[in-house]
């Protein structure tokens, strides 16, 4: 299980929080854009609500670059949501490719016989250990490749 919440840095510098407001400012228009890009090839139309999602969150980010002093509860806030999303997704997907990857790989492997551990016993096996070949001579371990 992956932890996003171990790696994400909850006192905030300067530096972070002017980042995470350059973020603001980059990410909100962009997000708009694509929104209205896709809106419009679904639709047909512009949406201008899009536009104040746009212009709204590079304003924010442009007040939280100037005063660094007051973006650390809206730091803390966005950070927090972003984990709880991504502790959720991370261990859907892995719960996803398990059971639509893994799973499906290892029955139609058990359905044809294949057993690459050997793990089933014989009827004349004893033990499953295996003896391992002896190597020839000591001066292959200097010449592997």
């Amino acid at each position: 299980m992956l932890n996003p919440f171990k790696d994400t840095n909850w006192q905030p510098g300067t530096v972070e929080k002017r980042a995470f407001a350059r973020s603001l400012i980059i990410g909100f228009p962009i997000l708009a854009a694509v929104f209205a890009i896709v809106g419009f090839w679904r639709t047909g139309a512009w949406h201008p609500g899009l536009l104040w999602l746009g212009f709204g969150g590079a304003g924010a980010g442009v007040v939280l670059w100037l005063l660094p002093q007051i973006a650390r509860p809206f730091y803390l806030v966005w950070y927090f949501a972003a984990c709880c999303v991504g502790l959720v997704m991370s261990n859907v997907l892995f719960a996803v490719f398990f059971y639509a990857v893994i799973t499906p790989i290892g029955l139609v492997m058990r359905l044809l016989g294949r057993d690459p551990l050997q793990k089933r016993p014989g009827p004349a096996r004893p033990t499953y250990w295996r003896d391992v070949e002896k190597p020839v001579a000591a001066a292959r371990y200097f010449r592997q490749y």
